[in-house]
């Protein structure tokens, strides 16, 4: 009987994904961290955690002693700013963004087997084509500048560089051995993404899903589930945008990068 532990889906895109995923497999156990009330599923065990604190991931982290098959990290967060801190002093967007994924797949054991899918944006990408002038391009300094507070920079910067962090966190993975993927829903209206902006949450839930082409949170979850059980092929490292392997951003492929963001991680995280 496999097993998979999975963040995010307590709501929209994860738990669509969530449900997709036992139903596809009446073999699948899955693992749910969550913070709040997590609906119920069956064959699914839930996992009381905060994803702003360092000590809740370890804490329940350690309660998990089987080999797991995969890991579906689907926890994000869009603030209005870059200024809130977590209980360990972090920037927010980037503690739960990147440095959450980072520290379970550290703690968690896994099969050689083991598929690890981290949900990212296309947002990484900076441009109108992806955008639609929603979120301003990525500012990367170094992840040690990136992981504190900074009232330099906005929300929406912050949560396009910390999903820029996402795809080089999954690159180093890949060239550690590990079979990772970052998947992308692209622009997926009627979730929860931008519940701290009261505003763009009203426009994100009410406005947007009326726009022409746009995914779903159902459709989103389904893409999800096929990526997370590898329905989806493709070599360990890639981008899966909704259900297609394709290239990420230029920006994206930068080795050195990759090795900064990681070391760092560790450094963030012990």
């Amino acid at each position: 009987m496999p097993t998979i532990l999975m963040n995010g889906a307590s709501r929209g895109i994860g738990l669509h994904a969530a449900q997709r995923m036992l139903d596809d497999d009446p073999g699948l156990r899955l693992i749910v961290m969550a913070r709040g009330e997590q609906p119920a599923l069956p064959r699914t065990t839930v996992l009381h955690a905060d994803l702003t604190s360092l000590d809740s991931l370890r804490k329940a982290a350690a309660q998990i002693t089987e080999p797991l098959d995969g890991y579906v990290g689907n926890a994000g967060i869009q603030m209005t700013d870059a200024t809130t801190p977590t209980a360990d002093g972090y920037e927010t967007t980037f503690a739960v963004n990147v440095l959450a994924h980072h520290l379970l797949l550290r703690l968690v054991p896994l099969t050689d087997r083991a598929r690890v899918v981290i949900t990212g944006s296309d947002a990484h990408f900076g441009d109108l084509r992806h955008n639609l002038g929603l979120v301003p391009a990525p500012t990367w300094t170094t992840p040690e500048q990136l992981a504190r507070p900074n009232p330099a920079m906005k929300g929406r910067g912050a949560y396009s560089t910390s999903k820029l962090g996402v795809l080089y966190l999954v690159h180093a993975l890949a060239r550690r051995g590990v079979d990772a993927y970052t998947w992308n829903p692209s622009f997926t209206p009627g979730t929860g993404l931008v519940r701290a902006d009261r505003i763009g949450n009203v426009l994100f839930r009410r406005v947007f899903p009326l726009f022409p082409g746009v995914n779903t949170p159902a459709g989103a979850g389904d893409q999800l589930a096929a990526a997370a059980t590898k329905t989806i092929a493709g070599p360990s490292g890639s981008y899966i945008d909704r259900s297609t392997v394709t290239k990420s951003s230029a920006e994206s492929y930068d080795e050195a990068r990759e090795e900064e963001l990681y070391r760092a991680a560790e450094t963030l995280t012990s």
